[in-house]
């Protein structure tokens, strides 16, 4: 059993450490611009408090790994989890903050809404941005298993009285009679 799998067996609420990569790379201009390169996963990234890890620098850029995060999955979040992964680019969403010195991620999630701040009262700050990444293959199969396991389609409601096809073909005229051709 895999570490991602062992990390499956939930109850009431799943959670995944996971590690933010973030990087500011030069540009044409000679300037560097932060923003996050992606996400690591696993128990090698469980922490206690959130840290940040120098993992390259040069005169091509900078690299930070920051451990400590945690991706949480909530039953009653699960229509957001599978509209991410039934979209055409399932993501995983960065809230991070701009400082004096560098890009802070803040947040990782799965859920557009969370990322958005759509459950709160107040809007984000304005430092904050919302960066998307790719979904790393087992994140997607764990997010996968838990939208199998508690996503339930609303049912439609239905538009109108229904007629039936005898009835409208009554009024519209179309009907064939038995006998007629």
């Amino acid at each position: 059993m895999t570490e991602v799998d062992q990390q499956t067996h939930w109850s009431g609420k799943a959670a995944l450490p996971v590690s933010v990569m973030v990087g500011h790379l030069a540009n044409d201009e000679g300037r560097r611009a932060w923003r996050v390169m992606g996400v690591v996963v696993g128990q090698r990234f469980a922490s206690d408090e959130i840290r940040s890890m120098r993992m390259r620098s040069g005169p091509e850029g900078d690299l930070f790994l920051w451990s400590g995060f945690t991706l949480r999955l909530i039953p009653h979040k699960v229509e957001s989890y599978a509209y991410n992964i039934n979209s055409d680019t399932p993501r995983v969403y960065v809230v991070a903050r701009q400082e004096a010195d560098g890009l802070r991620p803040l947040q990782v999630t799965v859920s557009l809404d969370d990322a958005q701040n759509l459950d709160a009262t107040d809007l984000r700050d304005v430092n904050e941005q919302v960066f998307k990444v790719a979904i790393p293959p087992e994140v997607y199969r764990w997010v996968e298993r838990f939208v199998l396991d508690h996503y339930v389609p609303r049912k439609r409601k239905a538009r109108g009285k229904k007629r039936s096809k005898a009835l409208f073909d009554a009024e519209v005229g179309d009907s064939v009679e038995d006998g007629e051709s």
